[in-house]
């Protein structure tokens, strides 16, 4: 039996993993898309792939481009192969516009 160093992913994370990843079928983008929004807000990054500032802060730059590529990165985990086709060579890093390709995608779809 090996001891528990903190390090890797735990019990729990598994089966949220497997909640998060996307199947692919169109029936089921709009839930996928509320619980992956929910992962980012817990990883304070919804704001940024939604495209929100404050409105009396000043939006810094490279912050904004490096938190957009940190969503780009977390989106593409949880996308099906058929999914990550769509967004992988036309908007690579650019978690908002991967977000919007997989809205327009799957909108039509239904």
């Amino acid at each position: 039996m090996s001891q528990a160093t903190g390090y890797g992913p735990s019990r729990d994370s598994g089966s949220r993993w497997k909640r998060l990843c996307f199947s692919g079928d169109e029936n089921d983008y709009d839930l996928w898309e509320t619980k992956f929004l929910g992962h980012l807000r817990m990883m304070k990054l919804k704001d940024t792939i939604l495209g929100l500032t404050l409105s009396n802060a000043t939006l810094d730059v490279d912050l904004d481009r490096n938190q957009n590529e940190e969503c780009y990165a977390e989106i593409i985990q949880f996308l099906d192969d058929k999914s990550l086709s769509l967004v992988m060579r036309e908007v690579a890093d650019d978690g908002r516009k991967a977000l919007k390709i997989l809205r327009e995608h799957y909108s039509s779809e239904g």
